[in-house]
């Protein structure tokens, strides 16, 4: 079992393989992936990365984009599938505990980004529940920080962790009515609390070691009123009532899981179509002080 508090270094292999399988032919296929982290996030560096296209009949057409967010997006065109296509992204990371300064410069307070952190959207709008809960936690401190606290404390509380119950559409108020969910209902339901207190938070979609799927956390951006221009940037994981740690794997941040969305796309057709999909995240190296240089 490793101790992640001290793990100094970490560098990472991903593989991610998504399977589109149609019951017949299919043309014009228009695929939107983010699937593969920004160059530079932080502490965490890309060191190499790739993406394979397989399946296709013809040219594929692959052009990388930067979205509003600073994502890495893969467009990509294929004109005729047979019977399946296959999209597998592989990439190694590192992660470095000396460079991984909470604070960083904050350029969404003056491109927009910073309104748009706050606004609730159709996956995080709060219902009287969370309003309730808002205004509980406002009344209960002053301080942002212990603010951003106590909300992770509630959300991480609000349900119970079960598969099948909700979809990659079910608003937090939705999940929070039945009670149960995943991942990216615990993150919609922090986004939600966070926004009411006047916090402003990105989602965001990533791996973590161990799990057989991607994951989701929130980060909040806390503003420091004596270093103007600076964010402290707290990463939560409701999910496992925790701070994300070394461990932990960004590939993209939004508003919400509908500015993520690892695969999305369209094709032309009468075929129907099926996804499969899996993931592998393993360690490539892993650094931890000496003995010597702990004493």
């Amino acid at each position: 079992m490793t101790e992640w508090s001290r793990v100094t270094r970490a560098v990472y292999r991903v593989r991610q393989h998504y399977r589109y399988s149609y019951n017949g032919p299919v043309w014009d296929i228009k695929q939107r992936l983010i699937m593969i982290p920004r160059a530079q996030d932080g502490d965490q560096r890309v060191l190499q990365h790739d993406l394979a296209i397989r399946g296709n009949e013809g040219d594929v057409d692959l052009t990388w984009i930067g979205d509003g967010f600073g994502n890495r997006i893969a467009n990509v065109s294929v004109p005729r599938v047979a019977h399946a296509v296959d999209f597998e992204a592989t990439f190694e990371v590192e992660r470095d505990a000396a460079k991984s300064g909470a604070r960083r410069s904050a350029p969404w307070k003056t491109d927009g980004l910073r309104s748009r952190y706050l606004r609730p959207t159709a996956l995080t709008a709060p219902d009287e529940h969370l309003r309730d809960a808002a205004h509980e936690i406002f009344r209960s401190s002053d301080d942002p920080h212990e603010r951003a606290e106590r909300a992770h404390n509630w959300a991480s509380g609000s349900i119970t962790y079960q598969y099948g119950v909700t979809g990659y559409t079910t608003p937090a108020a939705m999940a929070l009515h039945f009670e149960k969910g995943v991942c990216q209902d615990f993150a919609h339901i922090l986004l939600a609390l966070l926004r009411l207190l006047d916090i402003p938070c990105r989602y965001v979609s990533g791996h973590m070691l161990g799990e057989g799927a991607p994951h989701a956390w929130v980060e909040a951006l806390l503003e420091d009123a004596a270093l103007p221009g600076e964010v402290e940037i707290i990463a939560y994981d409701p999910t496992h009532h925790r701070r994300t740690r070394l461990d932990y794997i960004t590939v993209a941040t939004g508003r919400d899981f509908a500015d993520v969305t690892p695969t999305s796309g369209t094709y032309g057709g009468p075929a129907l179509g099926k996804l499969a999909s899996t993931k592998v995240a393993e360690v490539v190296e892993l650094s931890t002080p000496t003995a010597q240089s702990v004493a």
